[in-house]
């Protein structure tokens, strides 16, 4: 029973721990906009022995230049 609670309980951490990360980029992102930049965002699908794992790949456009 005490490795289920402590797999429960890990599952939850993990969610709040995304939950605060996104919050975080999110604010990044609106404040990246303010500054007169635009993001790029690419998934890109990383392969290993348990699956697929989703990452992101960022970054920053000049609105006026193009490319930082």
């Amino acid at each position: 029973m005490n490795i289920e609670l402590s797999a429960l309980e890990e599952r939850a951490e993990a969610q709040e721990h995304m939950a605060e990360a996104l919050r975080i980029l999110n604010a990044a992102i609106r404040r990246t906009h303010r500054a007169g930049l635009s993001v790029r965002v690419e998934v890109l699908t990383m392969y290993s022995r348990e699956g697929t794992l989703p990452q992101l790949e960022l970054g920053t456009l000049d609105r006026q230049r193009g490319a930082i």
